[in-house]
Protein backbone atom coordinates (compact mmCIF):
# COMPACT_ATOMS: atom_id res chain seq x y z
CA UNK A 1 0.00 0.00 0.00
CA UNK A 2 3.20 2.41 0.93
CA UNK A 3 4.84 1.26 -2.27
CA UNK A 4 2.02 2.16 -4.47
CA UNK A 5 1.07 5.57 -2.86
CA UNK A 6 4.58 6.62 -3.22
CA UNK A 7 4.54 5.49 -6.95
CA UNK A 8 1.24 7.63 -7.09
CA UNK A 9 2.81 10.62 -5.08
CA UNK A 10 5.92 10.44 -7.24
CA UNK A 11 4.18 10.51 -10.78
CA UNK A 12 2.08 13.12 -9.68
CA UNK A 13 4.69 15.52 -8.64
CA UNK A 14 6.60 14.13 -11.69
CA UNK A 15 3.31 15.55 -13.57
CA UNK A 16 3.17 18.60 -11.96
CA UNK A 17 7.02 19.29 -12.92
CA UNK A 18 7.00 18.59 -16.50
CA UNK A 19 3.21 20.87 -16.91
CA UNK A 20 5.03 23.81 -14.80
CA UNK A 21 8.53 23.17 -16.67
CA UNK A 22 6.69 23.07 -20.00
CA UNK A 23 4.40 26.56 -19.46
CA UNK A 24 7.71 28.28 -18.92
CA UNK A 25 8.83 26.90 -21.86
CA UNK A 26 6.27 28.26 -23.90
CA UNK A 27 6.08 31.25 -21.88
CA UNK A 28 9.97 32.66 -22.44
CA UNK A 29 9.75 31.20 -26.35
CA UNK A 30 6.14 33.34 -26.88
CA UNK A 31 8.38 36.43 -28.14
CA UNK A 32 9.89 34.28 -30.65
CA UNK A 33 6.56 32.15 -31.85
CA UNK A 34 6.84 33.67 -35.43
CA UNK A 35 10.52 32.38 -35.56
CA UNK A 36 9.83 29.05 -34.97
CA UNK A 37 6.80 28.97 -36.67
CA UNK A 38 8.68 30.44 -39.62
CA UNK A 39 11.38 27.70 -38.91
CA UNK A 40 9.40 24.86 -39.34
CA UNK A 41 8.06 26.08 -42.33
CA UNK A 42 11.15 26.58 -43.92
CA UNK A 43 12.78 23.67 -42.72
CA UNK A 44 9.57 21.81 -44.13
CA UNK A 45 9.41 23.42 -47.63
CA UNK A 46 13.52 23.25 -48.21
CA UNK A 47 13.63 19.46 -47.81
CA UNK A 48 12.93 19.02 -51.04
CA UNK A 49 15.13 21.11 -52.29
CA UNK A 50 18.06 19.87 -50.38
CA UNK A 51 17.17 16.25 -51.11
CA UNK A 52 17.49 17.69 -55.27
CA UNK A 53 20.92 19.74 -54.50
CA UNK A 54 22.16 16.47 -52.55
CA UNK A 55 21.41 14.10 -55.94
CA UNK A 56 23.38 17.04 -58.19
CA UNK A 57 26.06 17.82 -56.37
CA UNK A 58 26.80 14.43 -54.86
CA UNK A 59 27.64 15.75 -51.47
CA UNK A 60 27.18 13.36 -49.06
CA UNK A 61 27.41 15.71 -46.13
CA UNK A 62 24.02 16.89 -44.71
CA UNK A 63 25.79 19.79 -43.36
CA UNK A 64 27.01 20.85 -46.42
CA UNK A 65 23.49 20.40 -48.61
CA UNK A 66 21.80 21.92 -45.52
CA UNK A 67 24.27 25.18 -45.85
CA UNK A 68 23.99 25.16 -49.47
CA UNK A 69 20.22 24.90 -49.89
CA UNK A 70 19.95 27.92 -47.41
CA UNK A 71 22.65 29.76 -49.41
CA UNK A 72 20.90 29.51 -52.82
CA UNK A 73 17.74 30.35 -51.02
CA UNK A 74 18.78 33.49 -49.16
CA UNK A 75 20.36 34.53 -52.21
CA UNK A 76 17.15 34.80 -54.29
CA UNK A 77 14.95 36.14 -51.52
CA UNK A 78 17.52 38.46 -50.21
CA UNK A 79 17.99 39.84 -53.82
CA UNK A 80 14.46 40.20 -54.56
CA UNK A 81 13.38 41.79 -51.42
CA UNK A 82 16.42 44.52 -51.49
CA UNK A 83 15.50 45.01 -55.15
CA UNK A 84 11.63 45.61 -54.07
CA UNK A 85 13.03 48.05 -50.93
CA UNK A 86 15.65 50.06 -53.29
CA UNK A 87 12.99 50.56 -55.61
CA UNK A 88 10.24 52.03 -53.12
CA UNK A 89 12.37 53.86 -51.40
CA UNK A 90 14.02 55.43 -55.11
CA UNK A 91 10.61 56.07 -55.89
CA UNK A 92 9.29 58.00 -52.73
CA UNK A 93 12.33 59.73 -52.84
CA UNK A 94 11.98 61.17 -56.01
CA UNK A 95 8.14 61.77 -55.18
CA UNK A 96 6.73 64.94 -56.64
CA UNK A 97 2.76 65.35 -55.85
CA UNK A 98 2.13 67.58 -57.90
CA UNK A 99 3.52 65.02 -61.19
CA UNK A 100 1.57 62.69 -59.71
CA UNK A 101 -1.96 64.67 -59.55
CA UNK A 102 -0.96 65.39 -63.30
CA UNK A 103 -0.35 61.85 -64.22
CA UNK A 104 -4.22 60.84 -62.59
CA UNK A 105 -6.01 64.06 -63.69
CA UNK A 106 -5.05 62.70 -67.34
CA UNK A 107 -6.05 59.52 -66.07
CA UNK A 108 -9.39 61.07 -64.84
CA UNK A 109 -9.80 63.04 -68.43
CA UNK A 110 -9.34 59.71 -70.17
CA UNK A 111 -12.37 58.07 -68.58
CA UNK A 112 -14.15 61.40 -69.24
CA UNK A 113 -13.62 60.87 -73.48
CA UNK A 114 -14.81 57.19 -72.43
CA UNK A 115 -18.53 58.60 -71.28
CA UNK A 116 -18.49 61.88 -72.84
CA UNK A 117 -21.52 60.62 -75.23
CA UNK A 118 -23.73 59.17 -72.38
CA UNK A 119 -23.46 62.15 -69.40
CA UNK A 120 -24.03 65.77 -69.02
CA UNK A 121 -21.15 68.26 -69.08
CA UNK A 122 -22.39 69.19 -65.85
CA UNK A 123 -22.05 65.90 -64.06
CA UNK A 124 -18.80 65.37 -66.22
CA UNK A 125 -17.50 68.09 -64.39
CA UNK A 126 -18.52 66.90 -60.54
CA UNK A 127 -17.60 63.77 -61.32
CA UNK A 128 -14.13 64.41 -62.37
CA UNK A 129 -13.76 66.60 -59.33
CA UNK A 130 -14.96 64.18 -57.48
CA UNK A 131 -12.54 61.91 -58.57
CA UNK A 132 -9.57 64.03 -58.60
CA UNK A 133 -9.92 64.71 -54.86
CA UNK A 134 -10.71 61.03 -53.61
CA UNK A 135 -7.48 59.50 -55.88
CA UNK A 136 -5.53 62.54 -54.48
CA UNK A 137 -6.49 61.50 -50.95
CA UNK A 138 -5.48 57.59 -51.93
CA UNK A 139 -2.07 58.67 -53.13
CA UNK A 140 -1.16 60.52 -50.57
CA UNK A 141 -2.57 57.66 -47.59
CA UNK A 142 -0.50 55.43 -49.77
CA UNK A 143 2.34 57.35 -50.03
CA UNK A 144 2.18 57.96 -46.30
CA UNK A 145 1.94 53.94 -45.60
CA UNK A 146 4.60 53.12 -47.82
CA UNK A 147 7.05 56.04 -46.10
CA UNK A 148 6.22 54.44 -42.49
CA UNK A 149 6.80 51.16 -43.90
CA UNK A 150 10.61 51.28 -45.34
CA UNK A 151 11.42 53.87 -42.68
CA UNK A 152 10.16 50.99 -39.74
CA UNK A 153 11.89 48.25 -41.94
CA UNK A 154 14.88 50.59 -41.83
CA UNK A 155 14.59 51.32 -38.02
CA UNK A 156 14.02 47.55 -37.27
CA UNK A 157 16.58 46.48 -39.35
CA UNK A 158 18.58 45.15 -35.91
CA UNK A 159 16.08 43.62 -34.83
CA UNK A 160 14.67 41.47 -38.21
CA UNK A 161 18.59 40.54 -38.81
CA UNK A 162 18.18 38.87 -35.35
CA UNK A 163 15.19 36.98 -36.15
CA UNK A 164 16.38 36.19 -39.55
CA UNK A 165 19.51 34.54 -37.94
CA UNK A 166 17.69 32.61 -35.63
CA UNK A 167 15.42 31.45 -38.54
CA UNK A 168 18.46 30.34 -40.75
CA UNK A 169 20.15 28.33 -37.78
CA UNK A 170 17.00 26.55 -37.05
CA UNK A 171 16.06 25.75 -41.12
CA UNK A 172 19.88 24.57 -40.75
CA UNK A 173 19.57 22.26 -37.82
CA UNK A 174 16.21 20.86 -38.73
CA UNK A 175 17.62 19.88 -42.26
CA UNK A 176 20.35 17.75 -40.54
CA UNK A 177 18.19 16.91 -37.39
CA UNK A 178 14.84 16.89 -38.08
CA UNK A 179 14.44 13.14 -39.62
CA UNK A 180 16.11 11.77 -36.90
CA UNK A 181 14.31 13.48 -34.04
CA UNK A 182 10.75 12.21 -36.26
CA UNK A 183 12.49 8.72 -36.08
CA UNK A 184 13.02 9.11 -32.38
CA UNK A 185 9.71 10.27 -31.37
CA UNK A 186 8.19 7.02 -33.49
CA UNK A 187 10.40 4.70 -31.54
CA UNK A 188 9.35 5.46 -28.30
CA UNK A 189 5.10 5.21 -28.75
CA UNK A 190 3.94 1.76 -27.66
CA UNK A 191 4.29 -0.73 -30.47
CA UNK A 192 0.59 -1.09 -31.15
CA UNK A 193 0.50 2.53 -32.04
CA UNK A 194 3.29 2.81 -34.27
CA UNK A 195 1.11 1.88 -37.70
CA UNK A 196 -1.59 4.32 -37.06
CA UNK A 197 0.97 7.22 -36.40
CA UNK A 198 3.26 6.62 -39.52
CA UNK A 199 -0.15 6.55 -41.13
CA UNK A 200 -1.25 10.09 -39.96
CA UNK A 201 2.39 11.43 -40.73
CA UNK A 202 1.78 9.93 -44.33
CA UNK A 203 -1.06 11.75 -44.64
CA UNK A 204 0.07 14.78 -42.88
CA UNK A 205 3.74 15.34 -45.07
CA UNK A 206 1.31 14.32 -48.31
CA UNK A 207 -1.37 17.27 -47.45
CA UNK A 208 1.70 19.69 -46.09
CA UNK A 209 3.66 18.71 -49.58
CA UNK A 210 0.21 19.96 -52.06
CA UNK A 211 -0.78 23.04 -49.43
CA UNK A 212 2.98 24.30 -49.09
CA UNK A 213 5.05 22.79 -51.64
CA UNK A 214 3.26 22.44 -54.64
CA UNK A 215 1.14 25.96 -54.04
CA UNK A 216 4.24 27.52 -53.22
CA UNK A 217 6.04 26.10 -56.04
CA UNK A 218 2.96 27.45 -58.56
CA UNK A 219 2.89 30.69 -57.00
CA UNK A 220 6.62 31.41 -57.64
CA UNK A 221 6.43 29.86 -61.07
CA UNK A 222 3.68 32.14 -62.00
CA UNK A 223 5.49 35.24 -60.52
CA UNK A 224 8.66 34.03 -62.61
CA UNK A 225 6.10 34.21 -65.62
CA UNK A 226 4.98 37.74 -65.18
CA UNK A 227 8.38 38.91 -64.29
CA UNK A 228 9.23 37.88 -68.20
CA UNK A 229 6.22 38.80 -69.79
CA UNK A 230 6.00 42.10 -68.32
CA UNK A 231 9.78 42.48 -69.28
CA UNK A 232 8.69 41.59 -72.93
CA UNK A 233 6.20 44.47 -72.71
CA UNK A 234 8.26 46.64 -71.34
CA UNK A 235 6.35 47.39 -67.89
CA UNK A 236 8.78 49.05 -65.30
CA UNK A 237 10.33 47.24 -62.74
CA UNK A 238 9.46 43.84 -63.80
CA UNK A 239 11.20 41.92 -60.86
CA UNK A 240 9.39 43.78 -58.41
CA UNK A 241 6.00 43.05 -59.90
CA UNK A 242 6.73 39.68 -60.46
CA UNK A 243 7.28 39.44 -56.84
CA UNK A 244 4.58 41.37 -56.53
CA UNK A 245 2.19 38.68 -58.19
CA UNK A 246 3.44 35.61 -56.89
CA UNK A 247 2.79 37.14 -53.43
CA UNK A 248 -0.75 37.52 -54.58
CA UNK A 249 -0.60 34.29 -56.24
CA UNK A 250 -0.95 32.86 -52.59
CA UNK A 251 -4.31 34.25 -52.14
CA UNK A 252 -6.95 32.52 -53.41
CA UNK A 253 -9.21 35.35 -53.14
CA UNK A 254 -7.02 38.27 -54.28
CA UNK A 255 -4.52 36.67 -57.18
CA UNK A 256 -2.88 37.79 -60.19
CA UNK A 257 -5.98 39.90 -61.00
CA UNK A 258 -5.41 42.26 -58.71
CA UNK A 259 -2.37 43.50 -60.86
CA UNK A 260 -2.97 42.60 -64.53
CA UNK A 261 -6.61 44.25 -64.68
CA UNK A 262 -5.78 47.75 -62.59
CA UNK A 263 -2.25 47.91 -65.10
CA UNK A 264 -4.40 46.72 -67.89
CA UNK A 265 -6.81 49.96 -67.78
CA UNK A 266 -4.51 52.57 -66.75
CA UNK A 267 -2.36 51.83 -70.23
CA UNK A 268 -5.87 51.88 -71.32
CA UNK A 269 -6.54 55.00 -70.13
CA UNK A 270 -3.30 56.55 -70.98
CA UNK A 271 -3.55 55.95 -74.60
CA UNK A 272 -1.52 52.51 -75.08
CA UNK A 273 -4.56 50.00 -76.15
CA UNK A 274 -2.14 47.72 -77.45
CA UNK A 275 -0.57 47.14 -74.30
CA UNK A 276 -3.58 47.03 -72.26
CA UNK A 277 -4.96 44.43 -74.69
CA UNK A 278 -2.24 42.09 -74.07
CA UNK A 279 -1.16 42.77 -71.02
CA UNK A 280 -4.89 41.78 -69.91
CA UNK A 281 -4.48 38.55 -72.07
CA UNK A 282 -1.15 37.80 -70.43
CA UNK A 283 -2.28 38.35 -67.34
CA UNK A 284 -6.03 35.80 -67.55
CA UNK A 285 -4.17 33.12 -69.82
CA UNK A 286 -0.25 32.80 -68.36
CA UNK A 287 -0.99 34.22 -64.60
CA UNK A 288 -4.89 32.74 -63.52
CA UNK A 289 -6.25 30.17 -66.04
CA UNK A 290 -2.68 27.87 -66.74
CA UNK A 291 -1.11 28.00 -63.46
CA UNK A 292 -4.67 27.72 -61.62
CA UNK A 293 -6.56 25.30 -63.65
CA UNK A 294 -3.39 23.10 -65.32
CA UNK A 295 -0.01 23.62 -63.81
CA UNK A 296 -1.18 23.24 -59.67
CA UNK A 297 -4.28 20.41 -60.40
CA UNK A 298 -1.58 18.47 -61.88
CA UNK A 299 0.91 18.59 -59.43
CA UNK A 300 -1.53 17.94 -56.69
CA UNK A 301 -2.99 15.00 -58.06
CA UNK A 302 0.68 13.51 -57.99
CA UNK A 303 0.20 13.72 -53.97
CA UNK A 304 -2.62 14.91 -51.41
CA UNK A 305 -5.75 15.99 -53.34
CA UNK A 306 -7.03 18.78 -51.30
CA UNK A 307 -10.71 20.09 -51.72
CA UNK A 308 -10.56 24.08 -53.11
CA UNK A 309 -13.01 24.92 -49.96
CA UNK A 310 -10.49 23.45 -47.62
CA UNK A 311 -7.80 25.52 -50.00
CA UNK A 312 -9.76 28.57 -49.78
CA UNK A 313 -10.32 28.58 -46.00
CA UNK A 314 -6.81 27.78 -45.10
CA UNK A 315 -5.08 30.39 -46.85
CA UNK A 316 -8.12 33.20 -46.33
CA UNK A 317 -9.64 33.03 -43.21
CA UNK A 318 -6.51 33.11 -40.61
CA UNK A 319 -5.02 36.12 -42.24
CA UNK A 320 -8.20 38.08 -40.80
CA UNK A 321 -7.18 36.04 -37.20
CA UNK A 322 -3.57 35.92 -36.79
CA UNK A 323 -2.31 38.70 -39.29
CA UNK A 324 0.33 37.32 -42.24
CA UNK A 325 1.61 34.56 -40.47
CA UNK A 326 -1.99 32.91 -40.79
CA UNK A 327 -0.76 31.96 -44.60
CA UNK A 328 1.60 29.47 -42.57
CA UNK A 329 -0.54 28.99 -39.64
CA UNK A 330 -4.02 28.42 -41.40
CA UNK A 331 -3.03 25.42 -43.65
CA UNK A 332 -0.68 23.64 -41.12
CA UNK A 333 -3.82 23.85 -38.98
CA UNK A 334 -6.51 22.62 -41.51
CA UNK A 335 -4.09 19.98 -43.33
CA UNK A 336 -3.71 18.95 -39.54
CA UNK A 337 -7.32 18.59 -39.08
CA UNK A 338 -7.67 16.59 -42.82
CA UNK A 339 -4.88 14.51 -41.57
CA UNK A 340 -6.76 13.24 -38.73
CA UNK A 341 -9.58 12.60 -40.68
CA UNK A 342 -8.21 10.81 -43.55
CA UNK A 343 -6.17 8.62 -40.93
CA UNK A 344 -9.45 7.42 -38.84
CA UNK A 345 -11.11 6.99 -41.65
CA UNK A 346 -8.52 4.90 -43.29
CA UNK A 347 -8.31 3.51 -39.81
CA UNK A 348 -12.37 2.73 -40.16
CA UNK A 349 -12.26 1.40 -43.56
CA UNK A 350 -9.59 -1.44 -42.81
CA UNK A 351 -11.35 -2.52 -39.13
CA UNK A 352 -14.24 -3.02 -41.07
CA UNK A 353 -12.69 -5.01 -43.92
CA UNK A 354 -11.12 -7.47 -41.50
CA UNK A 355 -14.50 -7.84 -39.84
CA UNK A 356 -15.67 -8.63 -43.35
CA UNK A 357 -12.42 -11.27 -43.62
CA UNK A 358 -13.57 -12.63 -40.51
CA UNK A 359 -17.48 -12.83 -41.04
CA UNK A 360 -16.46 -14.65 -44.47
CA UNK A 361 -13.66 -17.56 -42.51
CA UNK A 362 -16.56 -18.17 -40.61
CA UNK A 363 -19.06 -18.41 -42.98
CA UNK A 364 -16.40 -21.27 -45.03
CA UNK A 365 -16.06 -22.81 -41.83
Amino acid sequence: MINSLDRKRFVLLALITVIAASLLVIYLSWPFLNVIILSLFGAYVLRPLDRTLRKITKIKSRRLSAILTIVVVAAIFSAVFLNIIFILGYELARFQPIVMEYDVNAVIDGAMELIDNYIPDSIQENMRASLGSSASDAIKFTISHLQRFVLGFISNLAIITLELVIVIFMVYYLLIDGENILQTFIEVLPSNRVNIVEDFLNHLDSIYNSLFNVYLIVCILTGIIGAVGLTLLGVPYPAMWGAIIAILALLPIVGPGTFYVPASIFYFLTDEPVKAVILFIFGWLFLETIPGNIIRPRLMMQRGHIHPIITLLAFTAPLFVVGAIGIIVGPAAYGFMLAIYRTYMGFEVEKKQENNDEIEINDTD
